[in-house]
């Protein structure tokens, strides 16, 4: 029986090199992200590695979307065996020029996409089931000019550490990783001079993220805290 794992934010960074990872010939992967033509370029590598691969377009913050994503994702079968919730984007800005309209969008890209896809991937998820969100080390500490995403990143830590507690019983694990810096598109619009050699790659996110799907169905990792030898940036 194959591993239905549904990756949000499978066409670039972290989540497209956790769909390589995971990809074999035991698993079926649904791919999720706004752009069809980035999808199907990555879902013609899945399939490459012998795994099944099909693209579902969606806006995460949309709740007609996530439910229909996770409805394809689940099949006939109606089972989610892992899902993986990857979204980037930061806005980085100091405190006096961040404007509401931002703050929210922000919150909406970053909390309520990871809330719509807790809520309807965990329903269809029996004992075993695993929901991985790609967070940031700026879930614990803070740095000046990313308020925004320090909210936004502490936010979704509280909000899965409560929903663990809710799903342990039924033997649903629970699971946020917390990297450090990565070297992916986010930082080309992140104002600043950035050492992109001391960061982390997307291939040794990916790698953290196979190693837990790998774990025994009862054996859970709750909190993962990666980064770069070299220490903070």
């Amino acid at each position: 029986m194959a591993k239905h794992i549904l990756i949000s934010g499978a066409s670039r960074g972290i989540g497209r090199a956790t769909a390589l990872a995971l990809a074999a010939p035991d698993v079926a992967l649904t791919l999720a992200a706004r752009s069809v033509e980035a999808l199907e370029e990555i879902a013609a590598e899945v399939r490459m590695r012998g795994a099944e691969a099909q693209v579902v377009p969606c806006d995460l913050t949309a709740e007609p979307h996530v439910h229909r994503l996770v409805e394809v994702a689940a099949g006939a079968e109606g089972r989610i065996d892992v899902a993986i919730h990857s979204v980037g984007g930061a806005l980085v800005a100091p405190l006096h020029e961040i404007r509401t309209a931002d703050w929210e969008a922000s919150m909406r890209q970053q909390l309520t996409s990871l809330f719509l896809l807790t809520r309807y991937a965990t329903a269809r998820m029996q004992a075993g089931g695993l929901l991985i969100n790609i967070a940031s080390v700026a879930a614990r500490q803070v740095f000046p000019g990313w308020a925004v995403y320090a909210a936004a990143k502490h936010g979704a830590l509280g909000f899965l550490g409560a929903v663990r507690e809710e799903l342990r019983s039924e033997g649903v694990r629970v699971c946020s990783i917390l990297p450090a810096a990565v070297d992916t598109a986010l930082w080309d619009a992140v104002p600043g001079e950035w050492n992109r050699a001391n960061m982390l790659q997307p291939d040794d996110v990916a790698a953290a993220v196979q190693s837990i799907v790998a774990l025994p169905d009862y054996v859970t990792v709750e909190d993962l805290t990666i980064g770069h030898v070299a220490g903070r940036l």
